[in-house]
């Protein structure tokens, strides 16, 4: 699936999937157990998933939501051989690669409430929960759904504050309080970086202007809104490959906040 290295700001995924894979599986534990197969309902995850389709249709036309799912072996076990939802006798894969990222987890939503996330491996066969050897960890990104290189500040400024009503829309009561607000936006290529050459820059009247910084957050390249704003920017222009853009606060809030501190960090002037 390309650079998962974007920052997964405010869920915890090991938490998310605690909650969301609770519960007691449908079928035979013990039959299962024989074909090394684990199973979990699926009925938290895919409500979560839908709780974004009820949004009003202006919180939604800028930025979405994209569901990611990835398994990790500890060491010395493998990946299961396969992922897939059952419901009763019917089954549908989804496709798990080399990495452990089930790559086309965002179909999940559209998936039944009444069914499992199932994985299986020979080597589960007799194991329990605890004796399997996989983590799997679970988040949603919240993205804007142009990625053509060009972007309004209208869009962006429009993006930020969608952003923020997903993320509250994931917390709990008190919890979604907690939400600051989204006051960059965050790039994150796709390709290995070796491969890209990233050029990000302010546009106004169709030409490139100089003094806009840019941060190295990680994997991410960041751009303050107010920033652009104080360029009087009409467009912020990201070439180099494909990108995903994501909504964000500063990296001082990330930061206070406990997300990705330790990483590689500089700032450039375009």
């Amino acid at each position: 699936m390309g650079n998962h290295q974007m920052m997964k700001f405010l869920l915890i995924a090991t938490t998310m999937c605690s909650v969301l894979l609770s519960g007691t599986a449908f079928a035979s534990e013990a039959e299962d157990m024989a074909a090394g197969i684990k199973c979990f309902p699926a009925k938290k995850i895919v409500k979560m998933v839908r709780k974004f389709d009820g949004m009003k249709p202006e919180k939604k036309d800028t930025v979405g939501v994209i569901p990611e799912m990835q398994l990790t072996a500890s060491e010395g076990e493998s990946l299961p051989e396969r992922v897939y939802f059952r419901e009763g006798s019917t089954e549908e894969a989804f496709i798990l690669g080399a990495d452990g990222w089930v790559t086309d987890f965002n179909r999940i939503g559209s998936m039944s409430k009444g069914g499992e996330l199932c994985m299986q491996g020979k080597q589960f066969a007799g194991k329990k929960d605890e004796e399997l050897g996989i983590n799997l960890s679970m988040d949603f990104d919240i993205l804007f759904k142009n990625t053509s290189g060009r972007h309004t500040i209208a869009e962006l400024l429009d993006g930020a504050k969608d952003g923020k009503s997903h993320y509250k829309k994931m917390l709990p009561g008190v919890m979604a309080l907690m939400v600051p607000k989204m006051t960059h936006v965050g790039v994150t290529y796709l390709s290995p970086a070796d491969s890209t050459q990233p050029r990000i820059y302010a546009v106004k009247s169709g030409d490139e202007i100089g003094g806009l910084f840019v941060e190295k957050f990680h994997e991410m390249y960041v751009v303050g809104l107010e920033d652009l704003q104080a360029l009087s920017a009409e467009n912020l222009n990201i070439e180099g490959g494909e990108y995903h853009l994501t909504p964000i606060p500063s990296i001082k809030k990330m930061k206070k906040l406990g997300f990705g501190g330790g990483g590689n960090e500089n700032t450039t002037e375009n």
